[in-house]
């Protein structure tokens, strides 16, 4: 749930306002100076990211894609996010990007104002909420409404939570994540309804272990593969800039990084490091709001 955690705390901190002079640097101009391109990373959060580089992440592993594409060495200011925000150091300048930054379109069209503060890049995936079922159901739900008349676990305080209540399902919430899955295994609730890196857990569990491990932790369980999360359960996911005019431009290099998602980036390769950590690959969604 750490991108969920990511998302609104962002909405405070980068409602700051920000110090502008006429002096500018070119932020592509001064990473290829440097010849090194450093990117803020949460130092525990996997699937996304790790500080081992024996299991890194889904999001050290584009980092490295980018660092290639730019042609300059990586390196990582490393952080917890538990007690830090990665996007407030990348603004304070402790590094050039962060990757993995869900893009909150209906956030930026009120007063908070995000891009004062960051650029976004063209999305390169879309996550969301996803559906979990036993393997024994045979089922295949593409939207919530197939399972209108189902009880649908989630967790307490999530958005999901919320829009099941607003919009009359059966909900029934949990703590955790893990406490929606062990509903699940017990037959408690017909479907969970979780943020998508579950399949993570179901596979490794909450703790780290090596990837030659092949027990999975809840081998009843699958997250159902017809599903695609609705319109308000799903998020593109982007590399963010810190655009702090009193030091550095980020224009160049935002456009950069868009040729490189756009020309670069293929479907077939976002979609086979999503699968090696257990994500589900959506496509940047197009929204229609």
């Amino acid at each position: 749930m750490k991108h969920y955690i990511l998302l609104w705390a962002a909405l405070f901190i980068l409602s700051a306002p920000m110090l502008h002079t006429a002096d500018a640097v070119d932020a592509l101009e001064e990473i290829r100076a440097k010849g090194v391109l450093t990117v803020c990373m949460d130092i525990r959060n996997l699937p996304y990211s790790n500080v081992d580089p024996e299991l890194p992440g889904l999001y050290v592993e584009i980092a490295h894609l980018l660092a290639a594409e730019l042609d300059v060495k990586l390196e990582f200011h490393w952080l917890s996010t538990l007690r830090d925000s990665l996007l407030a150091d990348m603004i304070r300048g402790h590094c050039d990007c962060v990757i993995g930054v869900p893009i909150e379109e209906r956030a930026m069209a009120e007063a908070i104002q995000l891009g004062e503060n960051v650029d976004f890049s063209t999305p390169f995936y879309g996550t969301g909420y996803v559906l979990v079922k036993q393997k024994s159901n045979q089922a295949s739900p593409k939207t919530l409404e197939d399972i209108k008349l189902e009880t649908i676990g989630t967790e307490a305080g999530s958005i999901a939570s919320d829009v099941l209540r607003q919009t009359g399902y059966k909900r029934r919430v949990y703590r955790s994540q893990i406490a929606v899955l062990d509903a699940l295994k017990k037959g408690q609730i017909a479907y969970g309804y979780v943020w998508s890196n579950i399949g993570w857990l179901i596979e490794k569990g909450s703790r780290i272990q090596q990837p030659e491990h092949t027990d999975t932790v809840y081998p009843e369980l699958e997250i159902v593969k017809e599903y695609t999360p609705e319109a308000r359960l799903r998020w593109n996911i982007a590399i963010a800039f810190g655009k702090d005019t009193s030091t550095r431009e980020t224009r160049e290099l935002q456009d950069v990084v868009n040729t490189i998602i756009e020309q670069k980036w293929s479907e077939e390769k976002l979609r086979e490091l999503c699968e090696k950590y257990y994500l589900p690959y959506f496509a940047p969604f197009q929204e229609d709001e």
